[in-house]
């Protein structure tokens, strides 16, 4: 039997979708399902997942829950003029950035300087995304999670090891901790010339001729800003920049990919999408024509047939990866060549 879902009343009016919740529009409405919990479930019997997500990391006696509560569900109020003109920089200023409507979506409760990330953290957010180069990020405030977007920031921040961040509840994605070395962006690419050996250019494989048939095109003279960017977007999954690539190859379809970044290994498309960091890697190999990594303090991973699964030790991660969509991506001899590059950036 199908699950009934009950309907919002706003203005006299039922509201069943998203849109008539935009439309009809009362703060002190909403505020009231909030606090009762109506409002969380109605969003997640129609699978608003990521506006539920939202409303679901606010607290009920949050003084600021009215701002983010129209923050989530991407209303303008009148609570507070200058937080909501804000967000609406910081859409703009996302969009120039990336075409991702989810990184976009999430202005709200995204930093792109460090006044941003105090006004976040004031106002309690409990997920901030970062994007920028630095931050100063408190250890006074506990049960934080942060994420780096568009970029690895560089974090400041009075703790000395994972440690102590565990012991206040906060957690990085995607950021350089101060404890943790990167490897200078000109190393990589100097790196990846001596191995590749493109003229620092990245590779574009001719889906109409042998894999091992490259046409080399300019990441900066041959494809436009559009192309890079979606190139960025399904490679990389909107997690690095164009300055922070070593080297990639796509398709010419750009429906598959792999890159070198400043600090991890990115497939995207149809080998699938993964971000693998090179200090996880503790040794690369050949098994059945596919790439295979053991990760250091995870245990053994491989890439494997997304048809074809095989057993695995307990608790290990599973890096999927596609034979076919590989055979348009890869040369033969590209094997050795990216195993010769991890080989030397996992030492780093």
């Amino acid at each position: 039997m199908a699950k009934k879902m009950f309907t919002l009343k706003m203005n006299g009016v039922e509201i069943r979708t998203l849109d008539d919740l935009r439309n009809n529009f009362d703060l002190e409405e909403v505020v009231g399902y909030f606090k009762t919990g109506e409002l969380l479930t109605w969003l997640e019997d129609r699978f608003y997942d990521d506006e539920a997500d939202a409303i679901s990391e606010i607290h009920i006696d949050d003084a600021n829950a009215p701002a983010k509560i129209c923050a989530a569900l991407n209303v303008e109020c009148d609570t507070d003029l200058e937080f909501t003109q804000r967000i609406r920089e910081k859409k703009a200023a996302l969009a120039e950035l990336t075409d991702d409507e989810n990184i976009i979506d999430n202005a709200a409760a995204t930093a792109l300087n460090q006044e941003d990330l105090a006004t976040l953290i004031n106002m309690d957010y409990k997920t901030i995304y970062l994007c920028g180069e630095n931050f100063n990020v408190p250890i006074r405030v506990s049960g934080v999670r942060y994420v780096g977007i568009l970029g690895t920031p560089k974090i400041k921040i009075r703790a000395q090891s994972q440690d102590d961040l565990d012991a206040k509840n906060i957690s990085f994605d995607n950021v350089q901790l101060p404890w943790q070395k990167t490897l200078p962006i000109e190393e990589l690419k100097a790196l990846a010339e001596k191995i590749f050996q493109t003229g620092g250019k990245w590779l574009v494989v001719k889906s109409d001729v042998l894999p091992d048939k490259l046409l080399a095109v300019s990441s900066f003279d041959q494809l436009d800003k559009t192309e890079k960017a979606m190139a960025l977007r399904m490679v990389c999954q909107g997690k690095y920049t164009e300055s922070q690539i070593a080297f990639m190859q796509l398709t010419e379809d750009f429906s598959s990919g792999f890159a070198m970044t400043i600090d991890s290994f990115c497939t995207g498309g149809g080998v699938g999408a993964n971000v693998i960091p090179y200090n996880e890697i503790k040794s690369s190999w050949y098994e059945d024509g596919l790439i295979c990594f053991a990760k250091k303090r995870i245990g053994f991973s491989v890439w494997e047939s997304i048809r074809t699964r095989r057993n695995s030790p307990s608790g290990t991660s599973i890096w999927v990866y596609n034979p076919e969509a590989c055979k348009k991506l890869f040369g033969n001899e590209d094997y050795g060549k990216i195993a010769q590059f991890l080989e030397v950036a996992k030492t780093f």
